[in-house]
């Protein structure tokens, strides 16, 4: 079973294909999909051959309680979904997720912290694409069809929005354990830095803010002093200023932005993401218990979005031709899709993993035969909540395989090894 899942982390990430409409995004889908295949085969054969009473599993436990809630849940809104058949595949992927994340709380248990370091690998591999693309060196791929130059720095990911919100918690990991142990600190903080820079470098505005803030906690946390974490945030705001100066491309979205605001044009501001934002709001106020389904969204859009546009031209002469999948928010998406009760799952989800930052005894209490777990668990369990908490602002990580399966890692390493 370890291997199956060290072999997810590895090459979820890095999957994709040189032909098809949908390069990316698709081989990670079918990615995951053998990952969890593989392990449902393991499963029955323990079960067959009366082995499956080693894995160990406290039903009592909190963490495991939400996510059967959350899995229990959103089969019931894919039964009173508005359209059933939408919601059947994004449901299977839910519980594709809660099977794949409860088994690797069970594999990372007895493993070092430098294990939870695999997803730094492909993260890595997928930054030195990126940086190249970018920097007009060397692309694996011919890009010379893109729209935009910008959208043709796809790393091994898709685009660069897809490919900032992917970086974050690689970077988070990779800093927690420089910070966390003595062991390859430098090699782990180089490669913290590395894609933290690569995630500036992407220019995702809500990827870059993520990190930024993600960072800040856990020097705060690491630093346990109130005039060092105010030094502390001096600092991380002075790097994250240089970049918004230096980097000519991160400048001009910066200025863009800021002339948009000026104006008024909430459009051009959001990156023409108000028309989604508000139709996923039209649909949590329609229905707010149950919501429209699973995969609801994309089905329903057009719809409200007629409905919108003749309430309000002003904001959508720009984008009267434009469909959404997303609603490029999965705060507005996992509440219009879930209805506030699967919305009070997910911040319940975020709430419950940042509390690891503050264990009920200290690290010198616990045995764990790796000193430096529990440090990497206070110092990774916040900023990580934190980080997904703003980049589903105005992104959509949970509905892409890449971001999601590298959140669950994390997610699953805290779990696993938080202090009691």
């Amino acid at each position: 079973m370890t291997r199956i899942v060290a072999a997810g982390a590895l090459l979820v990430p890095v999957a994709m294909s040189y032909s098809g409409e949908n390069a990316f995004r698709y081989p990670k889908d079918l990615a995951l999909r053998a990952e969890v295949i593989l392990i449902v085969v393991v499963l029955v054969l323990a079960w067959a051959f009366g082995s499956l009473g080693q894995l160990r599993i406290d039903l009592r436990a909190k963490w495991l309680a939400l996510t059967a809630l959350i899995c229990t849940w959103t089969v019931f809104c894919a039964i009173v979904s508005t359209n059933r058949l939408v919601s059947i595949p994004p449901t299977f992927r839910v519980l594709e997720y809660g099977l794949l994340f409860t088994v690797t709380v069970l594999v990372l248990r007895p493993r070092p912290a430098w294990f939870a370091g695999i997803i730094v690998l492909p993260a890595i591999v997928n930054g030195a694409v990126y940086i190249l693309q970018d920097l007009d060196i060397w692309s694996p791929f011919d890009t010379s069809a893109a729209v935009e130059k910008h959208i043709g720095r796809t790393a091994l990911i898709g685009n660069p929005n897809d490919v900032g919100g992917y970086f974050i918690v690689p970077a988070l990991v990779a800093l927690a354990l420089a910070l966390a142990g003595r062991r390859y600190r430098l090699a782990w903080a180089s490669a913290g830095a590395f894609l933290a820079v690569a995630t500036y470098m992407t220019q995702t505005v809500a990827a870059i803010g993520a990190l930024a803030v993600a960072l800040f906690v856990m020097f705060a946390l690491w630093l346990r002093s109130w005039p060092r974490t105010i030094v502390a945030f001096l600092v991380v705001v002075l790097l994250g200023a240089v970049p918004f100066v230096a980097y000519g491309p991160l400048r001009d979205r910066g200025h863009l932005m800021y002339d948009a605001l000026k104006r008024r044009d909430f459009e051009a501001f959001s990156a023409a993401r108000t028309l989604p934002f508000l139709t996923a709001a039209a649909m949590i106020r329609d229905r707010p218990v149950v919501g429209v389904g699973p995969g609801g969204f994309a089905y329903n859009f057009f719809d409200y979005k007629l409905r919108l546009q003749l309430k309000q031209r002003e904001l959508f002469e720009h984008t009267t031709e434009m469909n959404f999948g997303e609603a490029h928010s999965d705060h507005l998406q996992v509440a219009a899709e879930t209805g506030l009760p699967g919305y009070a799952m997910f911040l319940a989800a975020l709430a419950l993993l940042a509390s690891a930052s503050w264990p009920r005894r200290s690290e010198s209490e616990v045995q764990t035969g790796d000193e430096s777990r529990p440090a990497f668990v206070r110092l990774l369990a916040l900023p990580v909540a934190v980080s997904m908490f703003i980049l589903a602002l105005a992104q959509f990580p949970l509905e892409l395989v890449a971001p999601t399966h590298v959140y669950l890692w994390a997610a699953a390493a805290i779990v696993a090894w938080r202090t009691p």
